[in-house]
């Protein structure tokens, strides 16, 4: 599983000539040799298609002995990624880079003077680490998933709990307390170790699991920082099989992103409607980010658009100032870029904003109404 550490490291990675090849293929296991070896040609084609138009050059013939390389490195490799993977490689120095990707990764190849880490920044921003916690008042269960994948962590049972047949001589109440009192004490050290977890980074989502009246009760011993992970609950055994917590997980997980993208696209939509802490469309989208005030970027996963990108500032626009140079900087060292869409919110990202990419037609359907791109602001600029 990537992580953001991984995006720091390949942001700096370099090309000594300013062409570094961002591969992402998905590898379908039906899928034979020849099927690969022509979507990967075609990809790689499309890459050098589009930097000579974008570059006004062709890349040099370094690039041929490259993509063989690629070529024969997937087909040698394409077991050790699974269903997807994301490659970044430039001529001279070989692949840099590479991470293994779920399948729903969208194929894509650019050359550029930086690595597209685009399709990354939507894995870590919609797929963070999640623990599920299955809890009884004896045992509980950990959990780490990440992405499609999740695994055992670990598991706690307090044996000293007593049951009925321990009651002895002991009054009913003065039982049912010290029954209380060992299930609070378990319910304590889980909590415990969750939140060493979250200390070591090891999820930044929290799934609780087991009887509603168990879930309620160990809810109340958890950390303050640990409840604000919590993203939802489900009914399920101790015992189940992985592959029902993953699955019983992963639907929590995505109604949680449904409705933290929901959210974000209702508060742009407010926000710009009233010309405050908001904006829509492209180019004060494009504004905002250059002044530093986007807060919470949102963007249609289908959007495309040509743009402007200084090399100098960073600066985006949709078209060149007059005179062929750039509208902050002055600088002349502009390129055309047929999508500036990666470029924007690779910005975005690095700005510390958060991203909300969005593929529900539903949601679409109204942040197009927006012009396909929006943003929260941090602050308001007087005009």
């Amino acid at each position: 599983m990537i992580k953001r550490s991984d995006l720091q490291k390949i942001s700096k990675l370099d090309s000594p000539k300013g062409q570094l090849l961002s591969l992402y293929l998905p590898l379908f296991q039906d899928s034979n040799d020849t099927d690969y070896n022509i979507k990967l040609k075609n990809l790689l084609r499309s890459a050098d298609q589009r930097y000579k138009h974008e570059a006004g050059k062709e890349l040099p013939d370094e690039f041929d002995e490259l993509f063989e390389d690629i070529r024969i490195y997937i087909r040698d490799n394409s077991t050790k990624y699974g269903r997807g993977v994301a490659l970044f490689a430039t001529p001279g120095k070989g692949i840099l880079a590479s991470y293994s990707m779920p399948d729903t990764i969208e194929s894509s190849a650019i050359v550029d003077e930086r690595a597209n880490i685009a399709p990354l920044i939507r894995l870590i921003e919609d797929y963070a680490p999640y623990c599920t916690c299955i809890i009884s008042r004896n045992h509980a269960r950990m959990l780490i998933g990440k992405l499609d994948e999740i695994e055992e962590h670990s598991q706690l049972e307090d044996d000293e709990v007593p049951g009925q047949h321990d009651q002895g001589g002991w009054s009913q109440s003065r039982y049912e307390r010290h029954i209380e009192d060992h299930v609070h004490r378990h319910f304590k050290r889980v909590a415990q170790q969750l939140f060493d977890m979250l200390e070591n980074n090891e999820y930044h989502h929290l799934i609780l699991g087991g009887p509603e009246e168990v879930v309620s009760g160990f809810e109340e011993t958890l950390h303050q920082y640990v409840t604000d992970r919590v993203i939802g609950h489900v009914r399920i055994l101790m015992e189940a099989n992985i592959n029902d917590v993953r699955q019983n997980s992963m639907d929590v997980l995505e109604q949680h992103i449904t409705d933290r993208k929901q959210r974000l696209i209702d508060a742009v939509e407010s926000e710009s409607a009233a010309r405050d802490l908001g904006v829509k469309g492209l180019a004060a989208t494009m504004e905002a980010l250059q002044r530093g005030q986007v807060m919470n970027l949102i963007v249609d996963h289908e959007v495309r658009s040509s743009g402007i990108v200084c090399q100098s500032c960073g600066a985006m626009s949709v078209t060149p100032a007059e005179g062929n140079t750039c509208s902050y900087c002055q600088a002349s060292d502009i390129r055309d870029m047929d999508n500036v869409i990666p470029a924007l919110i690779t910005s975005a990202f690095e700005q510390g904003a958060s991203i909300a990419v969005i593929d529900q037609e539903d949601q679409q359907e109204q942040i197009g109404k927006l012009g396909g791109i929006g943003a929260t602001l941090r602050f308001r600029v007087e005009e």
